[in-house]
């Protein structure tokens, strides 16, 4: 009997022990900079430069490897050159986007407890899929305009079939977030900023300073005027 009571107590100890410590963890991590709203600052310029990326991504892969059905424009000639220096700046771009919201976001790691839904644990799946993948994506990307291969995989295939597993668990966790996003859009309906520490003067200045402005000009309070004998 004492022994499976002691059995049940060990899980008990360690979820107490884990809640505790994730606690400890969130509130050493919180910054007045980690809100919502910079989260959803960061992330639709982050989201922009994704889609901007993929989609002209997705128009130098078919250029290269044109379906029977395609037909693209010749003229102007300089559309390539400007479709894939979009390609190159969102995708460099992205690289300080991604890092910022995950400096904003991951102290959410910390949340307990980890998963309390289904709905929430396929939320925190494609977030773990969306962060992964694009950490690997810009990564690979930004070494390839540096024309550097450090790996044996084919650049072209793992670029292309990385960009729709970013996209796709993008979609996945815009969809999951869309009412916080929706809230936070806005500045007007986003959260109110902390207000900033007001420098409050002593409330009894001392009239017989003369290097006081306000001690000088002030009137004299109780304790002063029975000190003069008034």
């Amino acid at each position: 009997m004492g022994t499976a009571r002691g059995r049940r107590r060990v899980p008990a100890m360690a979820t107490r022990f884990l809640e505790a410590r994730f606690a400890w963890a969130r509130t050493a991590l919180d910054s007045p900079a980690r809100t919502t709203r910079s989260a959803v600052v960061v992330g639709r310029l982050l989201g922009l430069a994704f889609v901007v990326c993929f989609a002209t991504g997705m128009y130098s892969h078919a250029l290269q490897d044109p379906l029977p059905w395609m037909v693209f424009p010749t003229r102007p000639t300089w559309i390539y050159q400007w479709t894939q220096g979009l390609h190159v700046i969102s995708g460099t771009a992205a690289i300080p986007l991604l890092l910022g919201k995950l400096w904003i976001v991951y102290p959410r790691l910390f949340s307990w407890p980890p998963l309390d839904s289904p709905l929430h644990g396929l939320e925190r799946l494609s977030i773990a899929m969306l962060v992964s993948s694009s950490l690997v994506q810009v990564a690979i990307g930004f070494l390839n305009t540096l024309q550097w291969y450090p790996w044996e995989f084919s650049f072209r295939r793992v670029h292309l079939a990385l960009a729709w597993v970013v996209i796709g668990s993008l979609a996945v966790h815009v969809a999951a977030k869309l009412p916080q996003i929706v809230a936070h859009w806005r500045r007007d309906r986003g959260e109110t900023p902390r207000p900033t520490p007001r420098i409050v003067r002593p409330a009894t200045p001392d009239a017989n300073d003369p290097t006081d402005p306000v001690g000088a000009d002030a009137p004299a309070t109780a304790t002063t005027r029975e000190r003069d004998g008034a």
